[in-house]
């Protein structure tokens, strides 16, 4: 939790290795399987005007409730909770609730350089990934605001990757087999 702390204060965002344990992502990853057939198409826009743009973005979500989530994700859960506290005694950000999906990439689709802020809600403050498996291709691009490339983060099992929301555009890269991640926000309103 340190690291990730002073990362935040350094440079806007963390890459932490082997945050989870084997067998917390086997967990994970069983949970995964188990509900595949209940993840759907991720579309782009917001609210009431979300549609499916492949050329954009090529995922597949399923989200979690984390007032009541499954068994399998109470480490990382634990994790999200912890560090939520942490930033808020650091850095006094007012973070409230954090919402998470489970997301997969089928092999040679990508998400497009995007920031994860809408234009009209700015209570997205955290973004934050836990990849769940190693993947080839997929690589996660942080750029400045001027477009200049930060970091290029290989997406690899048991790797926590966070950032400032409204300060870093981002892309994932094409994947050549599958990516998987849990995904997520920490909001500074109430959002459930």
């Amino acid at each position: 939790m340190d690291k990730i702390l002073k990362d935040i204060e350094e440079k806007g965002w963390s890459v932490t290795s082997d945050l989870l344990l084997k067998s917390e992502l086997k967990v994970m990853n069983d949970f995964f399987d188990l509900k595949r057939d209940e993840f759907h198409a991720a579309k782009v826009g917001s609210h009431d005007k979300k549609i499916r743009v492949e050329s954009i973005r090529g995922d597949h979500t399923y989200w979690l409730d984390p007032l009541s989530p499954d068994v399998s994700f109470k480490s990382a859960m634990d994790i999200l909770e912890k560090l939520k506290e942490k930033l808020n005694q650091k850095f006094y950000l007012g973070l409230k609730q954090f919402e998470c999906h489970l997301a997969y990439y089928p092999a040679h689709t990508f998400y497009k350089k995007h920031l994860d802020r809408f234009e009209k809600d700015s209570s997205r403050s955290v973004s934050f990934i836990f990849y769940l498996n190693e993947s080839q291709g997929g690589e996660l691009v942080l750029y400045d605001k001027q477009g200049a490339i930060l970091e290029t983060i290989k997406p690899l099992a048991g790797t926590f990757v966070c950032f400032m929301s409204e300060d870093f555009p981002h892309e994932v890269k094409a994947t050549l087999s599958e990516r998987r991640s849990l995904t997520g926000w920490m909001h500074t309103k109430i959002i459930y």
